[in-house]
């Protein structure tokens, strides 16, 4: 039978999903594994997208996607993170993931070399795999907060480099990256005349202090910066979000996603649209419960002596699992067979993950809590036993 391409067939595939097919051979583990929000999308924007339905909104949208969300989008843009673009700079995708994917394909030729931030959300590195390029890991500092480590970064960058990619907040660490490290990421892009592509999926779900966008630093002509509505409005399942750039590259963009999606779902950009005009209590609402969820999560790891990385965004929290001398993998087995809590092995997000595990917070406080005490109870008896 014909074949497809070789290369393809060794896309690295999510750890994340590995350990929700594990986790379905264990009888009603407590899942701390999901990056998916517990919270229904709010009611306005569900009646939104409806009423948009039935008034006929169900054909395609251009390309590009609906004016009056790119128009909303770029207010919202401004007012938040302090983006000021026009309408023409923003493109509606399918979630950030279609924003990503797009960007890139654009972006790379093959061969060519994209820096990911280690640990970094799995799929970066599958991306550009699968685009013939090549992923190419920088560090990110767990004694930091898991900041970028700067020399490292400029260290990384060779002849084939094309792009910087950052993630703030971030997916795995919770990391919030400060105004001055995205300067020296900025300066550096500039040096060596690189795109920075500014994933902001988490850029509202924030703990102690606003995110910085990449883009409010500087960098017009560089800075590819994409966010969606899944995490901030609970809408993951409707796949839509937006980038914004430079007007050259967005318009490049909407063309490029023709072949791909055609458009993003028109019904789910009415919903967006009411998320951005409706009443905005239902994000600080969520805010808070996350909050407050890291600080049961804390709160019981503290009490267990069992070291973490304090998160200041998104909805993950890393556990330093290095004092029990297993490796992630073996840690993360160990945690579903014989705590029964599921987590995601810090190696599943690169090498620099590895020796610690990945829990969500977009779980009910009740299930943190459960998950949280069984995985602290495994931790003392592993480092009871061998001595740490």
């Amino acid at each position: 039978m014909p074949q497809v391409r070789p290369w393809v067939l060794d896309t690295p595939h999510s750890g994340i999903r590995r350990m929700l097919e594990y986790a379905r051979d264990v009888d009603n583990p407590v899942m701390l594994i999901n990056g998916d929000p517990n919270f229904t999308t709010p009611e306005h924007i569900i009646d939104g997208a409806a009423a948009a339905a039935r008034a006929g909104g169900t054909g395609y949208s251009p390309g590009d996607g609906l004016m009056t969300l790119r128009e909303a989008s770029a207010e919202k843009l401004g007012r938040i993170n302090n983006i000021h673009v026009a309408a023409d700079q923003v493109c509606i995708t399918t979630g950030a993931c279609g924003g990503l994917y797009t960007t890139l394909m654009v972006l790379l030729d093959p061969g060519d070399e994209l820096l990911i931030p280690d640990p970094g959300w799995s799929n970066y590195a599958a991306m550009v795999h699968v685009l013939n390029a090549v992923p190419v890991a920088y560090p990110l500092q767990p004694d930091e907060g898991w900041s970028i480590d700067i020399e490292a970064l400029e260290a990384s960058i060779t002849p084939r480099t094309r792009a910087i990619l950052v993630n703030t907040p971030s997916n795995p660490t919770g990391c919030v990256e400060s105004a001055e490290s995205l300067r020296q990421v900025l300066d550096i892009a500039e040096r060596h005349d690189l795109w920075i592509i500014s994933d902001e999926a988490y850029d509202q779900l924030v703990f102690d202090a606003p995110a910085v966008s990449t883009a409010s630093l500087g960098g017009s002509d560089r800075v590819i910066s994409i966010f969606t509505f899944s995490k901030t409005y609970a809408m993951t399942g409707w796949r839509v979000g937006y980038t914004t750039g430079p007007s050259d590259f967005i318009r490049q963009l909407s063309l490029h996603q023709e072949p791909v999606v055609s458009c993003a779902s028109t019904v789910s950009q009415h919903a967006a649209l009411a998320a951005l005009k409706g009443p905005q209590d239902c994000v600080d609402d969520m805010v808070a419960a996350y909050r407050r969820r890291r600080g049961i999560a804390v709160e019981i790891l503290e009490s267990g002596d069992v070291p973490f990385v304090m998160p200041h965004g998104a909805f993950f929290l890393m556990v330093d699992g290095r004092a029990t001398q297993m490796d992630s993998w073996s840690l993360a087995h160990h945690m579903l067979r014989e705590a029964s809590v599921g987590t995601v092995p810090g190696l599943a997000f690169g090498a620099g993950g590895e020796g610690f595990l990945r829990l969500t917070l977009a779980a009910s406080d009740d299930v943190i809590v459960e998950g949280v005490t069984r995985l602290t109870a495994a931790y003392a008896s592993l480092t009871r036993s061998n001595g740490g």
